[in-house]
């Protein structure tokens, strides 16, 4: 349940806490800015330049998304950044930002709001004759002070709909242990001859997932060919460079979660709170060796 918990903390901060590092000068004016990765951001969202030299620039609203690499705004920019002072930009909700993220359920929370991620229950139950279905259920539980009245409540609406929206994007997510491969060339979309700088941590019929800073292709290796080759079970999707890409190998595979329901209401925790709670689950396949029976004697 703890690799569970990890994982999923991992998104929910990605989409709650979305920020992405300004790759290019920004002057006085400008309604477009450069920056590493848009993937996360949308349209109407509400952002912030961060600058540690400097205030911080708030209440831009996005207008656009041109591309994985540009953000436009409804209004330009009040302030020049330097890219040599490591501006980021970072998306804000009622320009609120959440104070937490905790594991567990705790009594008392210093400071809202607050998010926390509780392993409700695990069930198991035969998949096939050498394996069963795990299945982890989580609640992400949203928490916002009562007295911020309406803007408290628009921003619990508009942060549930953010961490819905991330665990619907990695139905997949990535679990425990893993193996990072990097590649030798390119991978140009249609291929399914891949070079790796080492493919000792892949074997034949293996999952895998390649991956950069704007897109993830999971797919199937069918044959270790040698040290540095690899071939995929099905064409590349995608060009990948070999500069920013990674080859994942996990050890554990979740294949179907979703956030399947979300409540809403008011609770005591200390304070008087507005609350939502998401109910997630993620199903596992897990091998038993059966013949590796336990003794029962000694």
């Amino acid at each position: 349940m703890e690799d569970i918990l990890d994982s999923i903390r991992k998104i929910v901060s990605k989409w709650v806490q979305t920020n992405t590092i300004i790759t290019e000068d920004v002057s006085v004016g400008d309604t477009t800015i450069t920056v590493q990765s848009s993937i996360r951001f949308n349209v109407n969202d509400e952002v912030m330049i961060k600058d540690p030299l400097k205030a911080y620039e708030t209440a831009l609203i996005i207008s656009s998304i041109p591309d994985n690499t540009h953000v436009s705004f409804t209004t330009a920019v009040l302030n020049s950044v330097k890219t040599s002072q490591n501006p980021t930009l970072i998306k804000t909700i009622n320009q609120m930002f959440v104070q937490g993220i905790y594991i567990g359920d705790p009594e008392v929370i210093s400071h809202y709001p607050a998010i926390t991620v509780n392993g409700s229950n695990r069930n198991s139950e035969w998949l096939t004759f050498d394996s069963t279905k795990e299945t982890y259920n989580l609640e992400i539980n949203v928490y916002v002070l009562e007295s911020t009245q309406e803007s408290g409540y628009r921003f619990l609406l508009k942060m549930v709909k953010e961490i819905e929206k991330g665990l619907k994007k990695n139905i997949f997510p990535l679990v425990g242990d893993y193996d990072a491969v990097s590649l030798l060339t390119n991978i140009e979309e249609g291929d399914t001859y891949i070079k790796v700088n080492d493919s000792s941590d892949i074997e034949n019929q293996r999952r895998i997932t390649i991956e950069n800073q704007f897109i993830s292709m999971q797919t199937w290796v069918s044959e270790v060919l040698d040290e540095n080759t690899i071939v995929l079970s099905q064409e590349s999707c995608y060009d990948f460079d070999k500069d920013y890409t990674t080859i994942i190998v996990p050890s554990r595979f979740i294949y179907n979660s979703w956030p399947s329901n979300t409540e809403y209401g008011l609770i005591h925790k200390g304070d008087l709170l507005k609350a939502a709670t998401i109910k997630w689950f993620g199903e596992e396949a897990e091998v038993q060796l059966m013949r590796k029976q336990d003794p029962d004697l000694r």
